[in-house]
């Protein structure tokens, strides 16, 4: 967005939809075009002649940043401004949706194969091997894996808003704690898991850096906090930059990447249910099409099928709607 234009960027998958939602006041960049520039390119354009690009440094990586403000810089502008408050939050005011606020289950044991605690030991000796002072975590799907944790604040997501602080001596998970029940809360104080609102995220992270920073001048250490490669800028400015932040692979990512027993004799099972459940809808399908000639919308048909999935043992939730499709192509 600039004075007097307003572009919008999106893939393949989004083109028909935003051509027919957009008015004339916007630009729709189809992200893969030949020839159409992409957001990065489009806004380096726009700041030339010593113009400032401001971001929201919530939504994009530090890395992202980086070369956006080099692309800025070479087309003739000034720099990549990070940006405190969100504009478009601004102009939603009173009427921006509330975040989900969906409630938070612990996953037992029986499913996870590893507690807590087990996984907090794993993650402080790779803390102690990389020398760090710490590992804050913004990736929701890790979160949720390293706490036996599942929620649902995004659709066909077992993942709830969040950020963690694991260091050698403590844990801090970041939270609404409404959305955690007495039994969710017992469990994290049992696991020795502090928890703190979630809004406080930034702060903290800013206490942290002064506390390095001292810290590291008393002593002579050069302890950094660790952060993942995904994680926001803003997140990383928070807790002082370079000088004090490293950005790494998450160590987490490693470890819940192999499977342990529990989760791989879970991830057989959920495949013959599901396939149990398919078998079951194409029988219904070819005696609808076939026998009974039945004409089915392709809503009918995706409710359907997720009607014989629900029915399965364990069923949650749909890992994506269901894409179907009848007719003339």
């Amino acid at each position: 967005m600039t004075h007097d234009k307003a572009a919008l960027a999106t893939d393949g998958r989004y083109f028909n939809q935003a051509g027919k939602q957009l008015d004339d006041n916007w630009l729709l960049l189809k992200q893969g075009v030949q020839d159409v520039p992409t957001w990065q390119e489009w806004s380096a354009e726009q700041a030339k002649g010593g113009k400032v690009v401001g971001v929201d440094p919530s939504l994009l990586t530090s890395g992202i940043a980086k070369k956006l403000s080099e692309k800025i810089k070479k087309s003739g502008g000034k720099d990549l401004e990070p940006i405190a408050e969100n504009l478009v939050d601004i102009v939603w005011g009173s009427e921006r949706p509330a975040r989900p606020n969906e409630p938070v289950i612990v996953l037992d044991e029986k499913y996870a194969g590893k507690s807590v605690s087990t996984k907090l030991e794993d993650l402080r000796k790779e803390l102690e091997k990389k020398n760090s002072r710490g590992f804050v975590i913004s990736m929701l799907d890790e979160i949720a894996w390293l706490f036996n944790l599942r929620g649902s604040d995004i659709p066909s997501n077992p993942v709830f808003f969040s950020y963690a602080i694991v260091t050698p001596e403590e844990a801090s998970l970041y939270i609404d704690s409404s959305k955690l029940s007495p039994e969710g809360q017992s469990f994290l104080e049992e696991n020795k898991v502090t928890i703190k609102p979630y809004q406080d995220i930034f702060s903290d992270a800013t206490a942290l850096s002064k506390a390095t920073e001292a810290s590291s001048t008393d002593s002579g250490e050069n302890k950094k906090f660790l952060i993942s490669n995904s994680a926001s800028w803003a997140l990383k400015r928070a807790l002082g930059g370079d000088d004090l932040v490293e950005q790494t692979r998450s160590p987490i990512v490693e470890a819940k990447a192999i499977k342990n027993e529990t989760e791989l004799e879970g991830m057989r099972a959920c495949h013959i249910r599901d396939g149990a459940a398919l078998i079951e809808y194409f029988a219904w399908l070819e005696d609808q099409l076939l026998v009974k000639k039945v004409t089915i919308d392709e809503v009918e048909a995706a409710d359907k099928l997720e009607g014989f999935r629900k029915k399965q043992k364990d069923f949650v939730g749909l890992s994506f709607d269901t894409i179907s499709s009848t007719g003339p192509k």
